[in-house]
């Protein structure tokens, strides 16, 4: 996969995962999504697979990124079988270990915001919003989210790293 989009994202600690009944009221959409980091190339720093069960289906996708700035990277994924999702873990990279999360997805004033709450340390959840322009403002956000801080240029709250370790959930 030699070309891709760019992907402008931005990315906040939540003090908590907001409650399922917050979470309804939104008119958030639960995912849950299993993923897998595959060791890099020099293409390709950054490879993962990932497994989505949405409610009415499962879908696998193999991402290549790779890190233009903090927030912005190059990013190209294509859907892929199931099949082709088996084989390719067998690519695993032994450094990391598989990240399980429940993302839900809503939009709010316009955007579309993704809470990832991982599984794995409990108790972490990260507010994702994609953005058209790395300048771009942030937007207005339900009070349900109770952000600590900006993590988009953390890299210790990237899901590659997450990976690896474990970043302790705010106390």
């Amino acid at each position: 996969m030699s070309s891709g989009r760019l992907e402008i994202e931005r990315k906040w600690l939540l003090a908590a995962a907001p409650s399922e009944d917050d979470l309804r009221a939104l008119g958030a959409e639960p995912l849950l999504i299993d993923q897998v980091y595959l060791v890099g190339t020099p293409e390709a720093p950054v490879r993962r697979i990932r497994r989505t069960v949405h409610q009415d289906r499962v879908e696998h996708t193999y991402t290549e990124k790779r890190m233009l700035s903090g927030t912005v990277r190059v990013e190209g994924e294509i859907e892929i079988s199931e099949s082709e999702y088996r084989r390719l873990l067998e690519q695993a990279d032994p450094s990391r270990g598989p990240i399980r999360k429940t993302r839900h997805v809503f939009t709010y004033a316009g955007n579309t915001l993704e809470v990832d709450v991982f599984h794995q340390p409990p108790g972490l959840a990260v507010l994702e919003i994609e953005f058209d322009r790395s300048d771009a403002p942030v937007p207005e956000l339900p009070a349900c989210l109770q952000v600590v801080r900006d993590v988009s240029e953390d890299p210790a709250y990237l899901n590659v790293n997450l990976a690896r370790s474990t970043v302790p959930a705010p106390s």
